[in-house]
């Protein structure tokens, strides 16, 4: 009787810790807000004009991306897209530009509602954007390094 409570008990005490070690790992990768691009946006720095109607595409085929909101000619719109091309050799990416003009038209414009703007999309879905009337987005839109630190709190390189 002894020796089927020990069987028991380390039986038990083997599952405990596999499923405490398979929570440990998964863990991790359920509450990280860090996503991976579609691996064609990865390797160099471009962007790329799209319309209403290729971001609609790109949302419906679950596609994860990053886009820039922005006006010709603004002079802020200027800046973010040399400093989104001037980010170091191990951040080189593709990103989209689609005007406001055609922002405005799109489901994106639920979220975006200032230019320039950045939107993070994962899977289809917006999980961030640069708001151009936040305070607390102010930083980022003026520095460089600020703007890199946010885009690596979501995109793993």
């Amino acid at each position: 009787m002894k020796r089927k409570h020990i069987v028991i008990i380390a039986t038990s005490l083997t599952l405990f810790f596999a499923a405490a070690a398979t929570i440990a790992l998964l863990i991790p990768s359920l509450t990280s807000k860090q996503f991976r691009l579609e691996d064609e946006y990865y390797g160099e720095s471009e962007s790329m004009l799209i319309d209403k109607d290729e971001y609609e595409r790109l949302i419906s085929e679950k596609k994860s991306f990053i886009v820039m909101i922005d006006k010709p000619g603004c002079l802020k719109t200027a800046e973010m897209s040399v400093s989104l091309s001037g980010f170091p050799d191990d951040m080189q990416f593709k990103y989209y530009h689609l005007y406001w003009d055609e922002a405005k038209e799109s489901s994106l414009h639920e979220k975006v509602k200032y230019t320039p703007s950045v939107a993070l999309i994962h899977e289809g879905e917006v999980v961030d954007w640069l708001d151009a009337d936040a305070k607390e987005d102010e930083p980022l839109y003026n520095d460089s390094k600020a703007l890199q630190d946010w885009i690596r709190e979501y995109i793993l390189f």
